[in-house]
């Protein structure tokens, strides 16, 4: 009968509405679904550019072997790829370590305050040495002492320009780290930035800062993100599984963080610098390592083009260090 009405003219909607029926029906009628074949689930199926399970194991082996064991995923992967040596990519390494049930962040997180009693501080670094920040944490020293830790960070580079650990927080010994580094570097930045510490806002280190002629920044109260930088290589610093968690002496944290620091600038593969070191980018030597990065994936792309969508790249570091960037910034490539 719908049918018939459609022939003679009728709307689909008019005549199903006449016959009682829904429209939906009449259309789901002339077009019926075709059963369902044989399926494969997605993580079964063939895919041309799927690692295969020797290949994820070979990873794995690598990962777990005694010279990565200590290392995050991203951490072992790029230092495989500065040896030439390449597996899988990035996102593909983590999903074969979750496979295995071998990742997960279980740290937990704190929360800062509000501070809305003071501006936002806005900071921006185009280069090394326009922009350090510096901090002061505590570390578990003999019995119940706890020692300080002293460390000055650029943030362009996230290099760690100087540090000291000392049995208690002083001005003195701040003025005198400051300048410290700024001597081994031969230069001052434009602007330091750090928390609202007492050794911090102290007139004595303010007045080093106007003698060397750097302009001091600091965050709004109770609101660590206003520092990111400094805090985060805290955290490095302590959650790294060779950190001891106390030291007997202070010569014996001394020596400790003396190696740590070394070993974080010229070794350490920073996700915020997209895998480069923190002496590479700060010296500028990181061209080097992306064309040697660029080398072994294309050497590994055409050794497998079918694992690959188009032809993989190296990263460049970021152009731009921001502590609190505005909203609002346009890009310049826009």
């Amino acid at each position: 009968m719908i049918a018939a009405l459609i022939v003679a003219g009728w709307a689909v909607r008019a005549a199903c509405q006449l016959a009682g029926v829904s429209h939906m029906l009449w259309y789901r009628r002339q077009n019926p679904s075709v059963p369902a074949g044989v399926t494969i689930p997605h993580d079964q199926r063939a895919y041309p550019n799927r690692i295969p399970d020797e290949d994820a194991q070979r990873f794995l082996d690598r990962l777990n072997s005694e010279e990565f064991e200590e290392l995050s995923v991203t951490q072992a992967w790029r230092r495989m790829l500065d040896n030439g040596e390449h597996h899988c990519s990035l996102a593909s390494a983590h999903r074969i370590v979750a496979a295995a049930g071998q990742n997960g962040d279980r740290r937990p997180q704190r929360v800062a305050g509000d501070g809305r009693t003071r501006s936002k501080p806005v900071l921006l670094a185009t280069a090394a040495n326009q922009l350090w920040c510096w901090d002061i944490t505590d570390i578990k020293g003999p019995g119940r002492q706890h020692l300080k830790l002293y460390t000055v960070m650029d943030v362009f580079s996230r290099k760690v320009v100087g540090h000291r650990v000392e049995q208690q927080e002083n001005t003195l010994l701040a003025a005198e780290l400051i300048e410290r580094a700024v001597l081994a570097e031969w230069a001052a930045p434009a602007v330091l930035h750090a928390d609202n510490g007492a050794s911090m806002r102290a007139g004595g280190t303010h007045d080093l800062l106007r003698m060397l002629g750097i302009r001091p920044s600091h965050s709004r109260p109770r609101t660590s993100n206003d520092n990111p930088y400094i805090e985060s290589l805290f955290k490095t610093v302590k959650y790294s599984l060779l950190f001891p968690g106390s030291f007997a002496t202070l010569e014996r944290a001394r020596e400790y963080f003396t190696a740590f620091f070394a070993d974080y600038n010229s070794n350490h593969r920073h996700t915020g610098l997209n895998g480069y070191t923190p002496d590479s980018v700060h010296d500028g030597s990181w061209p080097t390592l992306q064309r040697r990065r660029q080398e072994t994936l294309d050497n590994y792309y055409r050794q497998h083009p079918e694992r690959f969508r188009r032809p993989p790249t190296t990263p460049t570091p970021p152009k731009q260090a921001w502590i609190n960037q505005p909203s609002h910034q346009l890009s310049q490539t826009a």
